[in-house]
């Protein structure tokens, strides 16, 4: 059963990955809702933080400086890519990693309500 788990969310990792590093492939168009400007298809082959230093530093570095920044948790991982891109991820998004995590938490919150957003320590 846990090699299933491993498998499915290596499966998942891999198809993320391929499709934000593919936008040829997969369409170029960010999505209309998300906020995020157009950007050339060779824009979407830089990582997120190329600009995300420069535009906004202070969430640059509350991820740089988080347990997800530290462990290379990428920007996509949460937020999605190109094509399906979301300022503020679904609550199941944290499921992928943190399922033990959720099992303990109150369903009708979303993670950054009690977790501040990047930082994720428990709001006080």
């Amino acid at each position: 059963m846990k090699r299933k788990i491993i498998v499915s969310v290596l499966l998942a990792a891999a198809v993320v990955f391929v499709s934000s590093t593919c936008p040829i492939l997969f369409g170029s168009a960010l999505a209309k809702d998300s906020g995020h400007p157009e950007m050339t298809e060779q824009e979407m082959l830089m990582p997120c933080s190329a600009c995300h230093q420069n535009e906004t530093p202070d969430i640059y570095e509350e991820w740089y400086n988080s347990g997800h920044g530290i462990g290379m948790v990428k920007c996509y991982q949460c937020h999605g890519t190109y094509e399906n891109l979301l300022a503020v991820p679904e609550r199941s998004t944290c499921g992928f990693c943190h399922a033990g995590a959720l099992e303990k938490c109150p369903t009708d919150k979303p993670c950054w309500e009690c977790h501040s957003a990047h930082i994720f320590k428990v709001k006080k």
